[in-house]
């Protein structure tokens, strides 16, 4: 290489690394407002500029979306109108008829654009606009299942349209089985974390029938910490299925909600690391790893009531694992000696 291509080049290196960085993006600029749970009416209209006037997809959605969670006021109705009218953007056009119907307008002309929306290929946009259907018609449960996915975007939104398509909670709940059935994992998995919500024997009941044979991970946690949540329905079904074979999925999704019931499954847990059964043990001891996991979230106390205590008593299978992790099986002792590590991950 002569002096001159090493001049060339270095002059070429300098010329790149001195070009400005890029600017933050539309979307990195106005997401810390569209987070906001809670705006002021000047702070919305802000939000209902960038929805206007963006112009890349991922803006528009996310824009749209807050929108639907915290609705403008009814005074934006005519801009929200003129943009289902006149604008040539489907997404932008979509949204504003979602919008206007979370502000309680259900308008039969907005229809065609939330229909047309149901048969694309995006499923997020599917899920928004079988909430805004719902609203305008309200007799027809065809898209039942897109509302029960709204519930991974919007829980709120998704239960008012729920509310609309569900004479009462029984035929919620059908919904609910309906889509816990699916092909779709997302959709297995909204049904799920929605179950997980409803607090009732109908509810835990399918959630268990669920953990029977799923094996998406993704679905097996929304199951877990479902049947965590109806724990009082749901524990001793838990408890006995730690006899299913360790290398099983469905046998880490009943550990794992072991692990999120905290408290409540460690005298469970301290019974199935003495037990003779084998899975049984190493189930035990992965739940345990599971809870410390839990403990150690600073949201903890979503399952939690009181977390010192329950470390605690986490504290307490300390010797019942450390005996697994000296004399058990190799399996054993694997599991074993992760619970150990994580309880002390917990404790520092």
């Amino acid at each position: 290489m002569t002096k001159q291509t090493n001049v060339l080049l270095l002059t070429a290196l300098l010329a790149l690394t001195a070009q400005p960085l890029p600017a933050a993006s539309a979307l990195e600029t106005a997401l810390p407002l569209l987070q906001k749970n809670r705006r002021t009416a000047a702070e919305n209209q802000q939000v209902l500029t960038v929805f206007r006037t963006a112009k890349d997809p991922d803006t528009v959605f996310a824009a749209g979306a807050s929108l639907v969670k915290t609705p403008p006021a009814k005074a934006q109705e005519p801009a929200l109108l003129n943009l289902v009218m006149r604008s040539d953007d489907p997404l932008k056009q979509t949204f504003a008829a979602v919008i206007l119907t979370s502000m309680g307008q259900a308008y039969e002309e907005l229809s065609p654009i939330l229909q047309e929306a149901l048969t694309g290929k995006d499923p997020a946009l599917r899920a928004y606009a079988a909430g805004g259907y719902a609203f305008i018609n309200p007799q027809d449960d065809t898209h039942a299942s897109e509302t029960v996915r709204l519930y991974i975007f919007d829980p709120a939104f998704a239960q008012r349209a729920m509310n609309q398509l569900a004479a009462d909670a029984n035929q919620q709940t059908k919904f609910l089985k309906t889509a816990s059935a699916a092909e779709d994992a997302q959709l297995r998995a909204a049904a799920a974390a929605w179950l997980g919500t409803l607090h009732t024997q109908d509810a835990a009941k399918q959630l268990l029938k669920m953990a029977k044979t799923e094996k998406d991970p993704q679905v097996a946690t929304q199951i877990a910490t479902g049947l965590a949540k109806n724990r009082e329905a749901t524990l001793d079904a838990a408890v006995k299925e730690l006899r299913r074979n360790y290398n099983t999925p469905q046998a880490a999704t009943y550990a794992l909600a072991l692990g999120f019931m905290t408290g409540n499954a460690v005298d469970a847990l301290r019974r199935g690391l003495a037990d003779k059964n084998e899975n049984v043990r190493i189930n035990s001891a992965r739940a345990a790893a599971y809870m410390a996991g839990v403990l150690s979230n600073p949201d903890a106390f979503t399952y939690s009531s009181d977390r010192t205590f329950d470390i605690g008593l986490l504290k307490s299978l300390i010797p019942a694992i450390a005996l697994r992790a000296k004399t058990g099986s190799d399996a054993e002792k694997n599991h074993a000696e992760n619970a150990l590590r994580q309880i002390e991950k917990l404790m520092e």
